[in-house]
């Protein structure tokens, strides 16, 4: 039972975390250019 619980509990977790990091960003294809100062590093 223990067992069923926690496993429960993990999934649901991984369900929030996911909507947490998924709606962070609604322009979540967007790529912005890198600057061509970091490119010559």
């Amino acid at each position: 039972m223990k067992k069923k619980a926690l496993a429960a509990l993990s999934v649901v977790a991984t369900l929030v975390a996911t909507l947490a990091a998924t709606s962070a960003c609604v322009w979540w294809f967007y790529q912005p250019e890198e600057p061509e100062s970091l490119k010559n590093l």
